[in-house]
């Protein structure tokens, strides 16, 4: 089966099989470690008492003959390799819903590669773009921690050359593919330009930049957010959405900043946040938000519920009960979160209760009524 994705390299689908490389197996190591027993003199045949042999991992396995295997003998046996996962697994694919769907852990750099370049046409558009995409997780998780680090110094060449020495590791097979050469170009431009532009993301057009791809990544702020959830669930949106636009700010030589009065950095963005998350911002209650950026919340917050309640009352009509109806039905559409962040308690539940009981007594309320009302309201908005 043959999906669509977009990777976060670019439109080309097969963009991400060349433009990342996983990290070199650690089975060297455990080769390295590996004793074998002292045959002693000719014509011992026992092992020197004491010697230790060591088991070696499937994976280290596989590592150490890929360092003696071709590219064409490497995708021989990934062919094999998938073609035995799909029957125990009962797939038919890697790839479902966009996303892989086979544990590909066990393959190691250079069978990914080779699958990644489709050597010798054995692979599927598919089993391509899965390569790719293990390939480019590798590659992210391996860059995570300097991208942290770059944003705090301001050093993205640094960044550059670790993605450099990253790709180095590749093999003589790797390094012939075109999308390794493609890559390794991309990151040396990227480079060039982060030595010429310090304390910020250079702003690189190569779409086979792999750095620029987890740069881009790892400061995309989703859109809005949706209806109610937990509010623990909210919380960790709000902090991935803050996150995201520091990040973006960093990559920008500048910083977030709460306060308008600031004559430098960049004011945070609160559209895409909803009311509850804000509303657990503004509460704070595990501790997850800086004082500023709690403060910042609130005064959102409180704008958005001033417009709100505006535009109920305006578009309700002079009759109080009416009136009342319409605040009970906004405050109610809140979630706890917002009700207690917006200081919404039951005694000004039960206000708005009365007085809908007592316009209904009475009929709809005279102008003194309405009057009165609209004072209370205006009152309870400033």
């Amino acid at each position: 089966m043959d999906t669509d994705v977009t990777t976060a390299i670019g439109s080309n689908p097969y963009s991400a099989a060349g433009t990342a490389y996983g990290p070199q197996s650690t089975a060297t190591t455990a080769a390295a470690q590996t004793k074998t027993a002292d045959t002693g003199s000719a014509g011992t045949t026992d092992a020197t008492p004491g010697a230790d042999t060591v088991d070696l991992s499937d994976a280290a396995k596989a590592y150490l003959a890929s360092q003696t295997s071709s590219a064409a003998d490497l995708a021989t046996e990934a062919r094999k390799w998938f073609d035995a996962q799909y029957k125990s697994s009962g797939l038919t694919s890697p790839m479902l819903d966009g996303k892989v769907a086979l544990d590909m852990t066990s393959l190691s750099r250079e069978t990914l590669s080779a699958v990644a370049a489709n050597t010798g046409g054995q692979f599927s558009k598919d089993e391509v773009l899965a390569a790719g995409a293990t390939l480019q997780k590798r590659f992210d998780d391996a860059m995570t921690p300097q991208v942290v680090v770059a944003r705090h110094t301001g050093d993205y060449a640094a960044l550059y050359k670790a993605a450099a020495d990253y790709l180095d590791k590749a093999g003589a097979d790797e390094r012939a593919t075109p999308l390794w050469i493609s890559t390794r170009q991309a990151v040396d431009e990227g480079l060039a330009l982060a030595q010429k532009t310090p304390m910020q993301a250079p702003q690189t057009t190569n779409g086979n930049d792999p750095v620029a791809a987890l740069l881009k990544q790892t400061s995309q702020v989703a859109g809005a957010s949706a209806g109610a959830t937990t509010d623990a669930d909210a919380a960790s949106d709000a902090r991935a959405r803050l996150d995201a636009l520091a990040n973006k700010a960093r990559d920008a030589g500048t910083e977030l900043v709460f306060d308008a009065t600031r004559k430098s950095g960049q004011m945070v963005d609160f559209s895409s946040f909803s009311n509850q998350s804000l509303a657990v911002m503004t509460l704070n209650q595990d501790g997850q938000f800086s004082a500023d950026e709690s403060r910042a919340a609130k005064k959102e917050l409180d704008q958005r519920n001033r417009t709100s309640l505006m535009s109920v009352f305006n578009g309700s009509t002079s009759d109080v009960g009416a009136q009342s109806l319409a605040l009970l039905k906004h405050y109610n559409s809140m979630t706890a979160a917002e009700k207690l962040a917006s200081g919404y308690n039951s005694d000004l539940e039960s206000r708005l209760v009365q007085n809908y009981r007592l316009a209904s007594m009475f009929g709809s309320g005279s102008s003194g009524s309405s009057s009165s009302s609209g004072a209370s309201l205006v009152s309870y908005l400033s």
